[in-house]
């Protein structure tokens, strides 16, 4: 997930992108490694490079994911693996301006390495302005309009709701279908397609940042409805966020059908894997 680069930050907003000050004494406070030792318990090998604004961040929205997964017998997952890294490390452009991405699929990703990075791993940006993430989170949902919410976890919430959504085409397909489904979802040609079909759709009903490519539409309206459903000072669950939503397995075609929420039927169709929807086949 990338922020708007472009624009400079004004002084005209609020800057309370939710990162309290209760919240800054606990993180001067963490310790990384006990929480790194935390997730590996927990089946997440982890390595925060010391940041420890990082490594709160995470295990906070883990926590909630797992009280969430609990409390309304949600199955969710959880990410392989989570790494900070520094983007003049990695093989992949463009990396100046992100938050951070995840890996979808077992490849090489490191320049000075033939290491293979595991599917379903998060790369965070070592380099990133995080001491300003309450300026930046505000900034990308009030001006940018690249966000769904200004609340400072989105870019975690973001890349977790990545890993839901493979998740989900892993309990549904075998891994070459997965394999498949994903080369396609993230075919040049299927996210031109994307674009020039659902913009406005998406754009209208998300945010700038959901009109990039299909998958993004997922982590987008995922992190939202987490997001909107959480207590924000606690970061504990409030509501089930997936009732009566895309994501729910109980409800069926013939209530999106009968909605006139079309963005509810393109959201469906994608978590589902159905890029016939992207005028191409499987």
């Amino acid at each position: 997930m990338q922020i708007n680069n472009k624009q400079k930050i004004t002084t005209d907003i609020s800057y309370a992108g939710g990162l309290t000050k209760p919240m800054i004494t606990d993180i001067r406070n963490t310790d990384v490694s006990k929480i790194q030792n935390y997730l590996a318990k927990n089946n997440i090998n982890s390595d925060f490079q010391n940041n420890k604004f990082l490594a709160w961040s995470v295990v906070k929205v883990f926590e909630f994911i797992k009280e969430l997964q609990n409390t309304f017998k949600l199955k969710l997952g959880y990410p392989s693996n989570i790494i900070v890294k520094a983007p003049k490390t990695l093989s992949i452009p463009d990396l100046e301006f992100t938050y951070g991405f995840c890996n979808f699929v077992p490849c090489k990703i490191h320049k000075a390495s033939d290491e293979i990075t595991p599917a379903k791993s998060i790369i965070f940006n070592k380099d990133f302005p995080w001491d300003q993430i309450n300026e930046i989170s505000d900034f990308d949902f009030h001006v940018a309009k690249n966000t769904t919410t200004d609340f400072f976890l989105e870019f975690v919430f973001h890349e977790f709701s990545h890993v839901f959504h493979e998740n989900h085409l892993l309990d549904k397909f075998s891994i070459n279908k997965v394999l498949k489904k994903l080369t396609s979802l993230t075919d040049l040609r299927n996210i031109e397609n994307y674009r020039q079909l659902y913009v406005k759709l998406v754009e209208n009903s998300l945010c700038q940042y959901a009109k990039k490519e299909p998958l993004d539409l997922i982590a987008c309206d995922m992190s939202s409805r987490l997001i909107g459903n959480l207590d924000r000072d606690n970061i504990r669950a409030i509501n089930n966020p997936f009732k009566n939503s895309p994501y729910e397995k109980l409800f069926s075609f013939k209530n999106f059908f009968n909605s006139k929420d079309k963005i509810d039927i393109l959201i469906k169709r994608i978590f589902d894997g159905d890029t016939k929807i992207l005028k191409n086949t499987d």
